[in-house]
């Protein structure tokens, strides 16, 4: 598979899989470093999007970099919107977790450039729990807890006690020091992210979408799936009973290819 890391406007860092004759723009999760992926992490991307090569050149795109303070899910999607409208047209797009807000905001001001919408992990609002968890986030950013901070935020991207306890351990100890820069982008998203509510928004979009995730995530539970899945005038439902947010992850080849065949359709 043809793969490629480089950064649009030197601003959103990417990885390009694939050379199918749709582009697909994937926007992934929150993360506290935002360094272009390489190695190991561009191998694990090229695994989890295979499905979706045969018929896209997907672009797994990350955050911009340098944030303005103060930054809304809307003031972040423009710039998404401006860069990949110059560099790609129109596109179908896949938004992961907080991703999906900004892939939300994308489909309510941008019309013109998603012709496909996937919202996977996510939904028009945090869920109480969820927003518990991101104030937690800032609050360890805030007194610098880099090592609970990168366990937190693996663990919460897959399931199981297990599972959750590993990718503490493993994350937490070899998770890089951020930079100032990365701190300030990462807490103005997560503030965002708190502020996100497109619930009513949502109700204009015509954009065919598939909203899919777990029925045990706490950030966005099945009430919240549902809620988003029915303001959508063209949205579709796909629940997983057993997961939790680590969907992506534990769902991996259910998903792609409920995901191919929902991008795949005619109309």
């Amino acid at each position: 598979m043809t793969t490629e890391v480089g950064t649009f406007h030197d601003r959103l860092p990417y990885v390009r899989l694939g050379a199918g004759p749709v582009p697909l723009v994937v926007l992934p999760g929150l993360a506290l470093t935002d360094e272009p992926p390489h190695g190991l992490a561009v191998a694990a991307y090229a695994r989890g999007f295979r499905r979706l090569t045969a018929d896209h050149t997907v672009y797994i795109v990350q955050r911009p970099q340098g944030l303005p303070a103060g930054a809304t899910t809307a003031d972040i999607a423009s710039e998404y919107a401006a860069t990949l409208g110059a560099e790609l047209g129109p596109f179908r797009l896949m938004g992961l977790s907080t991703g999906g807000l900004i892939a939300q905001q994308l489909a309510i001001g941008y019309p013109e450039l998603v012709e496909r919408l996937v919202l996977a992990v996510t939904g028009a609002r945090l869920a109480p729990t969820g927003r518990a968890i991101c104030e937690r986030w800032l609050e360890l950013a805030a007194a610098g807890r880099w090592r609970a901070l990168h366990g937190d935020l693996a663990a919460i991207a897959v399931d199981g006690g297990t599972a959750q306890w590993l990718a503490r351990g493993l994350i937490g100890l070899t998770g890089r020091t951020p930079t100032a820069r990365q701190v300030a982008d990462f807490t103005t998203t997560v503030a965002a992210d708190l502020a996100h509510d497109t619930r009513a928004a949502l109700r204009g979009v015509r954009i065919p979408t598939l909203v899919v995730g777990g029925a045990l995530d706490p950030f966005f539970p099945t009430e919240t799936l549902e809620e988003t899945a029915a303001a959508l005038p063209d949205g579709r439902l796909l629940v997983f009973p057993r997961n939790g947010h680590g969907v992506p992850k534990h769902r991996a080849a259910a998903m792609q290819d409920a995901a191919a065949t929902f991008l795949g359709r005619a109309g």
